[in-house]
């Protein structure tokens, strides 16, 4: 079971392509630098707006380590200075603002959103994200090193985001950074050196930050092609502990994390499946403080036999949260399609009737699920998907921290998901070619998985409708303590 519904890399091409892809980057070996892949998207603005919008400038900050992160056998530990450590619940969402007619490498966020660059887009969402009660935020990039000299090295290109989020400690929002890469790297002699250096120069220039929960190694990388080679995973731990010691070397405790596929195993322990990343992770003693894992099985994550649950307790004792987790609001509306749940049974998933598409081939004509009870399939649907994940990780996290909650996927819609090679879609909000057969709108539809709707605004800030969807988790975050 294997679900890229949220990959950042669709095809054959990396959708946050930092590591020698797209946008001028180089194809061959050599030093892995991925704020190069902005090059391309920049270059055509330099001159005209006095230099290049994509280069690593920071502003002023006075950066104190006074959160400390670590983990308490299952369950993650934070501790602002002064008090004593207390367990956390992540209630989080996935954050890739992509504006109307762009991609994820174009200014102003050129491959990182949290940029100082970006701060028009990003001081649009965060009041937003603090009342809705949002407390952790997971980034796809941070721009890394190479970074501005001079008397603002030290900064960064994200102090201004990292200050703002932690707000002087009240209603703090936390980043789960990262730098991406595609897996085949990690067997790369060269670009694991780079990425070893860069992770841990990363880590070292934020640790102090109080916003900065930790990292995760790249998203998406754990395959079934490398599960289980062990050549692979060295790599992985050597770029792991150098992240570790960037954060350690500033005297700071910070989490390492994955962030990875929910892909189960081709052979059984303990008379099941289980999750792929995790099993084949801790046979090589992957070294993580916490497993993250993008799981996209439908409204319950309980279902028999592939109880997600006793797949974590089978095969780690770390703490485990779902960096992606949500579905689409879209239907197609060629298809005749219906959707329903068993009301009151958190633990069966939904389905779509018939099993098949109704109408094929399928077409890029969507609509956003309606709010009117009499529609099937409807939005309703799609709020009670969101609504029996969120209690049932909190409920998991209850019983015996098995869980310690996640990030939806995710704040907007991303409107180039629908095709990243076809650069039309950028300005057309469409759906793809998947149908999902267990999901509100039955079709996967990567375009449409947003709290928040996007529609043209002024340059590159649209504006935001928000969905029911949004009001839901507020509702229910504002009692899970």
């Amino acid at each position: 079971m294997n679900y890229p519904a949220s990959s950042r890399c669709l095809g054959t091409l990396c959708a946050a392509v930092f590591l020698f892809t797209a946008c001028g980057g180089s194809q061959n070996a050599g030093p892995v630098n991925p704020i190069s892949a902005a090059a391309g998207a920049s270059a055509r603005l330099r001159g005209m707006a006095g230099g290049d919008p994509c280069e690593g400038k920071g502003g002023s900050s006075s950066p104190s380590t006074n959160t400390e992160w670590t983990t308490d056998g299952r369950f993650i530990e934070e501790r602002v200075k002064g008090e004593a450590p207390h367990h956390f619940f992540v209630k989080g969402v996935a954050y890739s603002p992509t504006p109307i007619g762009g991609f994820v490498t174009d200014p102003p966020a050129c491959n990182s959103p949290l940029r100082n660059s970006n701060k028009p887009i990003w001081s649009r969402d965060l009041p937003m994200m603090q009342m809705m009660g949002v407390n952790v935020i997971h980034v796809y990039n941070v721009t890394p090193p190479p970074w501005a000299d001079g008397p603002e090295a030290h900064v960064g290109t994200i102090n201004e985001f990292l200050d703002a989020a932690w707000n002087n400690g009240k209603n703090p929002i936390f980043v789960i950074m990262s730098i991406h890469f595609a897996s085949s790297k990690l067997l790369d002699e060269g670009a694991v050196n780079s990425l070893v250096n860069q992770y841990y120069e990363l880590d070292k220039k934020y640790a102090k930050y109080p916003a900065v929960m930790g990292v995760a190694i790249s998203n998406e990388i754990i395959g079934n092609d490398v599960w289980d080679n062990k050549a692979w995973w060295d790599n992985f731990n050597r770029v792991a502990v150098s992240a570790k010691r960037g954060f350690e070397d500033q005297g700071a405790k910070k989490l390492v994390m994955t962030s990875d596929y929910d892909g189960l195993t081709k052979i059984d322990f303990k008379g099941i499946q289980q999750i792929a990343q995790i099993y084949y992770g801790e046979k090589y003693h992957a070294a993580v403080d916490v497993w993250g894992d993008n799981t996209f099985r439908g409204r319950s994550f309980t279902e028999h036999p592939n109880n997600l649950f006793t797949q974590v307790r089978d095969t780690t004792d770390k703490p485990v949260i779902f960096t992606e987790y949500g579905a689409s609001a879209a239907y197609h509306t060629a298809e005749a399609n219906t959707y329903s749940y068993p009301k009151g049974n958190p633990d069966k998933n939904g389905v779509c009737d018939p099993l098949k598409p109704t109408s094929l081939p399928l077409t890029r004509d969507v609509k956003e699920l309606p709010n009117d009870a009499g529609a099937n399939p409807n939005m309703a649907g799609l709020v009670d998907y969101v609504k029996n994940s969120a209690e049932l990780l909190y409920k998991g996290y209850q019983t015996d921290g098995v869980v310690s909650g996640g990030t939806y996927l995710e704040w907007t819609d991303e409107w180039w998901k629908a095709d990243v090679n076809d650069w039309g879609f950028r300005s057309k909000h469409v759906g793809d070619l998947n149908f999902t057969n267990y999901w509100p709108g039955c079709a996967r539809d990567e375009a449409w998985y947003g709290l928040n709707a996007i529609t043209k605004g002024r340059g590159s800030v649209d504006a935001l409708t928000a969905r029911t969807t949004r009001g839901a988790l507020k509702q229910i975050w504002a009692t899970e303590r």
